[in-house]
């Protein structure tokens, strides 16, 4: 089997039991609650996560899978090393590391003040940004649409979301913090 077909089979599988969401993200841990950063290439994931490195534990830098399970959501990696064989990138991984989702975040640039971060509440804004990073259903799995956007509105029922403001200036203490004052 090809390191593609290997991780539509395992999506394929997640998507048709509704048991779970490949998301392109960051994630770290910090006293077993898991954030997760999502996003689109190049907006700050791996940074903040390489950042955080010291005082959090990384998860995976690239892609997370979150489960939904009946204690919450556990963010645990996603990671298929016959595909990652390709890339010459450094990746953070732990696949031993598994956690409960406190806080799904969606970085961005900040260059003016000092991070911070800003609850989202309008669903319309958080499906656009999460349409944008959680893996879809692969081409000619059509039927498990349904799944996916059923999975989507469950991630948004159970979890909390927020734009982190990340200003690259700020020490990972400072934005530490920031992270830990998420209830």
């Amino acid at each position: 089997m090809s390191p593609v077909s290997e991780t539509l089979q395992v999506q394929r599988e997640l998507y048709s039991a509704e048991k779970g969401l490949i998301v392109h993200s960051s994630s770290f841990e910090k006293n077993g609650f898991a954030f997760v950063c999502g996003g689109v290439c190049g907006i700050g994931k791996s940074t903040l996560c390489f950042k955080l490195k010291e005082l959090f534990n990384p998860i995976n830098d690239d892609r997370s899978l979150l489960e939904f399970a009946d204690s919450g959501i556990i963010v645990s990696s996603f990671w298929d090393q016959n595909e990652q064989n390709f890339s010459t990138k450094k990746y953070l991984v732990n696949q031993e590391l598994t956690a409960k989702l406190r806080a799904f975040l969606f970085v961005a640039k900040e260059f003016e003040k000092e991070t911070y971060l800003e609850k989202l509440t309008d669903k319309a804004l958080i499906w656009k940004k999460l349409l944008f990073c959680a893996a879809p259903p692969a081409e000619g799995e059509n039927q498990l649409f349904g799944h996916y956007f059923s999975m989507l509105e469950k991630l948004m029922s159970q979890t909390e979301f927020f734009i982190i403001h990340h200003n690259l200036k700020d020490s990972p203490e400072f934005v530490a913090k920031r992270l830990l004052e998420i209830g």
